[in-house]
């Protein structure tokens, strides 16, 4: 059975602690906290020591568990050494296997493969394993589809660093172009985990997200490719749009949490059956 996460990301605006309550109601058993910059409201003060302690409990009286964070960066930016550090030092403390993370621009591949590196003794001691993820939207990135992220990690060296495929975003960071199951397969032995995320038509020329299962994603030709305990993240950010495909843009009010739930009811059905099938 795949250990399947459902991201903070859907409960953008409210607490997270009613985020927590939420997801465990929902009948999920694992969760992904979320601090995404223009997915939701975060500080790089978020990464203390005392915050990992409180979610760490907050996550543990909902019965719930930690298999990654998603905490994106530059890593070729300014100060992304000790930006990684933290975010990785904050994984370990709430017990998450992965620290998600993009990796950054072409134009700084050689700052970003020296962030990675220079982390690597710290995921050793701490547990933590580096999952680049792949983009959804923007241009020239280090890793714009499986084989880029394959000769990434390849250049690297070590198994702290892998990725995080997105199989919503392949499609989007091409609009429309790429399906995740005909870009996948090279880099597989590199994915230790998966995102899941779907998006429609909105009528206006852009894409709305959705769902698992009521968008555009071909999720049926990617499930039979998939490893059976490849670890998955169930990543909703329904509160954004993309209006003529552009970059996301949040809507100004938080979502209404009845529709939230069934989203997430959806996504999980989806699920079920795409592992009955």
């Amino acid at each position: 059975m795949r250990p399947v996460s459902i991201s903070t990301v859907l409960f953008d605006g409210y607490p997270m602690d009613r985020a927590l309550g939420e997801i465990a109601a929902g009948g999920a058993t694992w969760v992904e906290p979320a601090f995404i910059k223009g997915y939701v409201a975060f500080s790089e003060d978020d990464f203390s020591e005392g915050n990992a302690t409180a979610l760490s409990q907050a996550i543990t009286r909902e019965g719930l568990g930690v298999i990654a964070v998603s905490a994106h960066m530059d890593c070729g930016g300014d100060d992304a050494v000790s930006m990684l550090e933290r975010r990785i030092r904050f994984a370990g403390m709430v017990g998450a296997h992965f620290l998600i993370t993009n990796a950054g621009k072409r134009s700084q591949e050689d700052r970003v493969l020296s962030t990675l590196r220079a982390v690597i003794p710290l995921c050793a001691s701490t547990g933590v394993t580096v999952a680049l993820e792949n983009p959804g939207h923007g241009s020239d990135d280090v890793i714009e589809n499986a084989a880029q992220g394959e000769a990434l990690i390849q250049r690297i060296g070590s198994d702290r660093i892998r990725l995080n495929y997105d199989a919503g975003n392949i499609f989007t960071y091409h609009g429309g172009g790429i399906q995740p199951a005909a870009d996948i397969t090279r880099a597989l032995p590199l994915v230790s985990h998966l995102h899941l995320k779907d998006v429609s038509d909105d009528g206006e020329g852009g894409w709305q997200f959705t769902a698992l299962g009521d968008g555009l994603i071909d999720y049926q030709a990617l499930w039979g490719l998939l490893p059976p305990d490849l670890p998955l993240g169930i990543e909703l950010p329904l509160r954004l749009r993309r209006p003529q495909k552009q970059d996301p843009m949040r809507v100004a009010d938080p979502l209404p949490l009845p529709v939230i739930r069934t989203a997430l009811r959806r996504s999980l059905d989806f699920l079920t059956r795409l592992q009955g099938s």
